[in-house]
């Protein structure tokens, strides 16, 4: 919540300090909280080349509010595709793409997404996880995967936002991915726009259990987050994800659904809305926290 910042004077005998002007009070409130963002990424390229174009929609329209809002000065990415022992933080100034799908059209892996990471904000990130108890590691030479950059190609166009990327954890520990999401709130209070890349559904490489569909097991877990994020206590229903029905039918490996800690901690009890929806053969939902 954004709250006075006023300085406090010593009281004079006789003296009443006088009230700031309107106009001193709105520039001493502290700035607003940049929002953090649980993004479905969908397959490879495909929102990119009119193979997604419901999801490439909604991306385009969500970046059209981003720059709108004017508010958002950097962008940090948690993607389901990047995994390492420790957090480890992209720092290589202008990071090539890392074209991590196979067997698509060869103008899939020509694109280009000539942004810069943010050498300030990749030092306060170390600093946050420094101080809260991570060891944490630093790679120069890595891309932006997929998970990046195919929504930012449609969100931000015209990369002239720095994003900086750290990994997941590869223990993919929901406890330590809160944690880790924790320590970066700090960063939304200098308009870090904070993104989980994954997706609420995962189990596409996998056969579901006789009985039960992807459709039937996507529908339970969906609504299963749309239970849990606005409930009372978000923390312990993620934390406890593996407890809903078809959990692990939906993540048999939960890479995609753990930036969704990340990001949900990030926010505190920030409220929560659901920005995207499919109610389809496989059921995917994205999340806002917070407001732009």
């Amino acid at each position: 919540e954004a709250g006075s910042n006023q300085s406090h004077h010593p009281s004079v005998p006789g003296h009443r300090t006088p009230a700031l002007p309107p106009k001193s009070r709105e520039m001493s409130r502290d700035p607003k909280l940049a929002p953090t963002l649980f993004l479905c990424h969908g397959g490879g390229p495909m929102p990119l080349i009119g193979r997604d174009p419901g999801l490439a929609s909604f991306l385009t329209n969500l970046g059209e509010k981003i720059v709108k809002s004017g508010s958002i000065k950097s962008v940090l990415c948690v993607s389901a595709h990047w995994e390492e022992k420790v957090p480890t933080i992209l720092t290589c100034e202008k990071p090539e793409l890392y074209f991590d799908y196979y067997g698509f059209p060869p103008e899939t892996y020509k694109y280009s997404y000539p942004t810069t990471t943010d050498n300030s904000l990749n030092e306060k990130i170390g600093k946050l996880l420094g101080d809260a108890g991570f060891q944490i590691a630093e790679d120069e030479k890595r891309g932006y995967d997929h998970g990046v950059f195919v929504p930012l190609l449609l969100m931000l166009p015209k990369a002239n936002i720095p994003v900086s990327q750290v990994s997941l954890m590869s223990s993919l520990s929901a406890k330590d991915h809160w944690k880790l999401g924790e320590a970066l709130m700090p960063l939304r209070k200098e308009g870090c726009l904070i993104i989980g890349s994954g997706m609420s559904y995962h189990g596409f490489f996998q056969r579901p259990p006789v009985g039960v569909t992807a459709q039937g097991a996507s529908k339970a877990f969906d609504e299963y987050l749309h239970e849990v994020l606005p409930g009372k206590d978000r923390k312990k229903g993620l934390l406890d994800w593996e407890k809903a029905k078809h959990a692990r039918v939906s993540h048999p490996r939960e890479e995609h659904l753990i930036p969704l800690m990340v990001v949900a901690a990030a926010a505190k009890d920030e409220k929560v809305s659901c920005i995207y929806r499919v109610k389809g053969q496989i059921w995917i939902s994205s999340f806002q926290f917070g407001e732009l």
